[in-house]
């Protein structure tokens, strides 16, 4: 801590958050209602941290250079045509100034340091990552002493999924330090992000390592099979993905949250992999293992949505909407759930219920390419070139970035495309379209009438409580099917 002004905090306060830093991110929970008191000291440190900063450049600083005091003035005032260039100068005097006062330079970067791990602990990433550049900013030349920051800056970037500079800054780590007091975690989380990045070997060389530190950590040993299984299962490896799923079962001291996430896994690995036995089966075992994932987790989204999507398979539609009516009200943010259900509307003939749904998935995620695929499939069924355009044209916006996984926290689920139709093909679609269209009559008031509205009146719809009300009403209309 630095300055005056930090007088504000107690001695008893600054004893009990003095050492925390990022090796706590994990152990202490901010958010459990026992560390209350903490959590507001925190808060009060980081309000008087961010205070005396501010303080500290305007006093000794800013003001101790003839006219540099104006140059705050001027961005207060509206003119921002030259803003950043003027904060730049702002830094580079600090900067200066800092070569020749040592001692302030220290206490002003340990400040900025000490920031960036209080707001890690609240939570806060974005915050925590400015609080880390601006440290590095002042302190290029020896950060890499401070393990404690780089892995601080490790963990905001990985929260954030910067992938590429999380790996950077935990191989650095690891480099400098083999033995960092978090070394198993920083193996399990660069595991898991090469792993997400395709790089298999080395992923699983980190996540075996993960398995030889006796440090505390905040993952469990079983946690790390788990993506060690996983991993196996995204290389196609399934039959031993099964095995390392199947041993993972038997172990006594599994948590419910994880089991319902092997269930899950094992259930969709059934539906999908043909070597893992005839479809009948295999579809029987999928429902099996699915339902236990929920009885073990009644709260998951995704165990339901992929349930949903193995009731669609054998036709059973009201099954299927049941687990997605239940899904959304789990997880209503799953842009995959909305474009099932749209598939299943069009499948029986209720576009206009199906325009909504797919309205629902890519606003949810505006890169969704399989909902934009079926979407402009439905519109060309009606007869509605140009929004069809339109939405292939979006369908191929992003398709180096194109959804084929499910997302839960640092876990991921191997997706089946969801489109029906023409979910390849896109670019030669388009051209047909735009030869079309370059054709067509200019449209008059004789025009027969759209049967769907067009996709810019659709966006504008609120829809989504709309159309949680149909999905119910929809399970209910809709005739229950034999088992």
């Amino acid at each position: 801590m630095f300055m005056g002004k930090m007088n504000r905090i107690s001695f008893e306060e600054i004893s009990m958050i003095r050492d925390l830093d990022s090796r706590y991110f994990g152990c202490l929970d901010l958010a459990d209602p026992k560390n209350l008191e903490i959590k507001a000291i925190v808060q009060k440190t980081i309000t008087t941290i961010q205070d005396d900063i501010a303080y500290y450049i305007t006093k000794n600083i800013i003001v101790a250079n003839d006219g540099s005091a104006g140059v705050l003035k001027n961005n207060s005032t509206g003119n921002t045509g030259n803003e950043d260039n003027k904060l730049h100068d702002i830094e580079t005097k600090i900067i200066s100034f800092f070569e020749e006062e040592t001692l302030a330079r220290d206490q002003f970067t340990n400040a900025l340091c000490k920031l960036g791990h209080l707001h890690l602990l609240l939570g806060e990433y974005s915050e925590a990552l400015s609080a880390y550049q601006k440290y590095l900013r002042f302190n290029q030349n020896n950060y890499w002493t401070n393990h404690e920051f780089i892995y601080g800056i490790g963990i905001a970037y990985f929260k954030l999924r910067c992938f590429k500079w999380a790996i950077k800054s935990f191989q650095e780590l690891l480099y400098l330090n083999p033995n960092f007091t978090c070394a198993n975690d920083v193996h399990l989380r660069l595991g898991f992000m090469l792993k997400h990045c395709g790089e298999y070997h080395i992923a699983l060389k980190h996540l075996q390592l993960a398995l030889l530190y006796t440090n505390p950590s905040t993952y469990s040993e079983l946690h790390v099979k788990f993506q060690i299984a996983h991993l196996y299962e995204v290389q196609n490896k399934h039959k031993a993905a099964k095995k390392a799923y199947e041993f993972l079962l038997n172990e006594k001291n599994i948590s419910l949250k994880l089991k319902a996430d092997v269930y899950r896994q094992l259930g969709w690995m059934y539906h999908c992999v043909e070597c893992l036995g005839e479809k009948k089966e295999r579809e029987s075992s999928a429902l099996i293992f699915l339902q236990k994932s929920i009885d073990a987790d009644p709260k998951s989204g995704q165990s339901l949505y992929l349930l949903g999507r193995c009731y669609a398979g054998i036709n059973k539609v009201h099954d299927a909407f049941l687990a997605y009516r239940n899904s959304v009200e789990k997880s209503e943010g799953n842009a995959d759930t909305w474009c099932s259900i749209g598939v299943l509307y069009q499948q029986q003939n209720q576009p206009t219920d199906a325009l909504q749904a797919y309205i629902c998935a890519v606003q949810l995620d505006k890169d969704h390419k399989e909902a934009w695929t079926n979407l402009g499939i439905l519109y060309e069924s009606c007869g509605q070139l140009r929004d069809a355009y339109a939405c292939y044209l979006n369908a191929t916006k992003q398709v180096s970035c194109q959804k084929t996984t499910i997302h839960r926290k640092e876990e991921t689920i191997p997706m089946n495309k969801d489109a029906i139709g023409l979910t390849k093909g896109l670019s030669q679609r388009i051209k047909f379209l735009e030869i079309q269209l370059g054709q067509a009559p200019l449209p008059s008031i004789t025009s027969k009438r759209r049967q769907l509205c067009s996709i810019e009146e659709a966006w504008n719809l609120p829809i989504s409580l709309e159309m949680n009300s149909r999905q119910q009403q929809t399970a209910q209309m809709l005739p229950r099917q034999g088992h």
